[in-house]
């Protein structure tokens, strides 16, 4: 079971707000945040990754565990699980309004809080879950670090218009709220979430997992004259790697499989070339 961790400045944070005349959509947010996290960890646990735990921060929430290396799909099916849930709960009580119209009174703000996290995590930056769906499909087209790097890029972007906003606000009516969207886009962006493990994929431990349930196998044919950093570009999450290497006339000269690729660029330099690696690196 997924064990839940409350930080202590959300008890803070709680007795400012109910203080402040806000309790009941202190209560709507929390239970929306909760409802959202476990619709990550549900997803998760059936797709047969490890789970650690929930932790409940006063500017949010996020799931820890064993996820390194997931595959596009995955990471797609569990990014996108969390605004799913949010969505889904503020249609259903939406849907009890028509049946219960005096239900609204208690409800508004528990259907506000769920379509307020939904959108605001599908904006498609790090560390929220659009950033991370739009990088799982994005992986499937282009080499996993290109692809984080065009979602840091939106991050910027996102920001800036979080700015824009802010600053055009001054001028009508002062919005703090888009203040915080810009530093909050800019600090995920700058320093992303440690914990979601995206950028290291090709782990032995998640590759010994993944046999389980079946892991593809691609084969590259690339030439002898490439650096192992080059090689190391063409990894994907998705796959498991086997490197056919050639020379310049595309005679076969060994395979490199990805396993000992990863061991090379422990063992030797990242601009060490192929034809350059002792024979007994590609050795069965």
């Amino acid at each position: 079971m997924t064990k839940i961790k409350i930080s202590p400045l959300v008890f803070v944070f709680a007795a400012v707000m109910v203080f402040l005349g806000y309790g009941f959509t202190l209560i709507g947010y929390f239970v929306a945040v909760v409802m959202h996290e476990m619709a990550h960890a549900e997803v998760a646990r059936k797709r047969g990754y490890v789970l650690g735990k929930i932790k409940i921060m006063p500017y949010g929430a996020s799931l820890t565990g064993e996820f390194e290396g997931m595959n596009c799909r995955d990471e797609f099916l569990i990014a996108i699980a969390g605004p799913l849930s949010n969505v889904f709960i503020a249609v259903l009580f939406t849907a009890v309004w028509w049946l219960a119209p005096a239900a609204y009174f208690f409800t508004e703000d528990f259907v506000f809080s769920n379509i307020f996290t939904a959108l605001t995590n599908l904006l498609p930056i790090f560390p929220l879950d659009g950033g991370r769906a739009l990088l799982a499909i994005m992986s499937r087209k282009l080499p996993r670090q290109k692809a984080y790097k065009v979602i840091r890029y939106f991050g910027y972007v996102v920001c800036a218009g979080f700015c824009a906003l802010f600053v055009c606000s001054v001028f009508y009516s002062v919005n703090f709220s888009f203040a915080l969207m810009a530093f909050f886009v800019l600090t995920g962006t700058l320093f992303p979430d440690k914990n979601s493990k995206y950028q290291r994929l090709y782990s032995m431990a998640y590759r010994s997992e993944k046999l389980k349930h079946g892991l593809t196998v691609r084969e590259i044919m690339v030439s002898d004259e490439l650096t192992l950093d080059a090689l190391s570009k063409m990894l994907n999450g998705s796959y498991y790697c086997k490197f056919d290497i050639v020379n310049s006339a595309l005679e076969h000269v060994a395979y490199l499989s990805e396993t000992k690729l990863e061991n090379c660029l422990t063992g030797f330099g990242r601009d060490t070339k192929v034809r350059e690696l002792p024979s007994w690196v590609f050795s069965a």
